[in-house]
């Protein structure tokens, strides 16, 4: 006799198979359930160890999408290298305020226009894990464009930054350390030869010589002061009652000099009027230069008498005796 079917069970079979295959197709298809999903493209030229599918993709810190792929591409001319990561970013994470919150200005281009890069950076120490930070860095500018890599129209090409490591890495690797090596070879070469030279060997003692002077030198300058301390003390002792016999008779010089510049004030003061007044005698309306003038006019006609007088008593010697005689005889 046959087992009767447990059609419970069959139902419950199909029914998880429905949710499975639902929640599969979830994943795979989850754009189409999803807001404003966005496709990037991240392009590497180093090593990205550690960064899987499913790593997370942070915006300063907050997570936003995930990587869905890690390729690599060999360039068969230059054999350079890189790896292209595609990441999937739920822009709808990304709130926008300001009066350009609702415009395209704002899209992930124009954040990629204003400085956007990707950098890889450790989840774990212990696990040694990476993930995707993104952030601005406006002052490098992008290596890889779309067409470079093959990414389609839709795709945006967010440019990387090598990180910490990577820089100090390629610092170290442009060391030429052999080069290096050589010049401390040198460098501890000319040292060994300067410690080793004959004439080092003698810096000992002529040093124990130079210090020897300097001792017995200080010994004679110490017995030379200590012979001119009393007449230093002595000195010391006149130069105070010196400057005290100033200090005393200070204010007495003070005093004189300070009677010396009233005197002068007033010397200054009685020039000062007599000049006034010789300046108003030689002004032109003076009395003085009024009379001046008068005294040598006359003074001018007298010496014109005379000149006549002398004139005729040439001429006419006996005038003096018959008084002139008329013009022409």
């Amino acid at each position: 006799m046959s087992k009767p079917v447990n059609t419970v069970a069959i139902g419950a079979f199909v029914t998880g198979a429905l949710l499975l295959l639902f929640v599969v197709a979830f994943y795979i298809g989850g754009n189409a359930f999803r807001g404003d999903i966005a496709q990037g493209v991240l392009v590497f030229d180093g090593s990205v160890k550690g960064l899987n599918v499913g790593a997370p993709v942070a915006f300063k810190g907050v997570k936003i999408g995930e990587v869905t792929r890690v390729d690599l591409i060999v360039d068969t001319d230059t054999y350079e290298v890189v790896t292209p990561v595609r990441i999937r970013v739920d822009v709808d994470k990304i709130k926008r305020r300001g009066h350009e919150r609702d415009s395209e200005s704002m899209r992930l281009q124009a954040l990629i226009d204003r400085g956007l890069r990707a950098q890889l950076q450790m989840q774990s120490l212990l696990t040694g894990l990476l993930y995707v930070q993104l952030d601005f860095h406006p002052e490098t500018e992008p290596r890889f464009t779309a067409e470079e890599i093959g990414a389609d129209e839709d795709v945006f090409v967010i440019p990387t930054i090598p990180t910490d490591l990577e820089l100090l890495t390629r610092k170290l690797d442009s060391i030429d350390f052999a080069a290096l090596v050589d010049s401390l070879a040198n460098t501890i070469k000319g040292v060994d030869n300067f410690i080793n030279n004959p004439q080092m060997q003698t810096i000992p003692e002529n040093l124990n010589n130079t210090l020897g002077a300097v001792e017995q030198l200080s010994g004679g300058l110490k017995t030379e002061v200590d012979a001119l301390a009393p007449e230093l003390r002595q000195l010391i002792a006149n130069t105070d009652a010196t400057v005290q016999e100033i200090n005393r008779k200070l204010p007495a010089l003070t005093e004189s000099a300070q009677a010396g510049l009233d005197e002068l004030a007033a010397t200054l003061t009685t020039a000062r009027a007599a000049l006034d007044n010789m300046e108003y005698l030689l002004s032109d309306d003076s009395a003085a230069l009024y009379d001046v003038r008068q005294a040598a006019q006359e003074l001018s006609a007298a010496g014109r008498a005379l000149q006549s007088l002398a004139e005729t008593l040439e001429t006419q010697p006996e005038a003096l005796i018959k008084g002139k005689s008329p013009e022409g005889n």
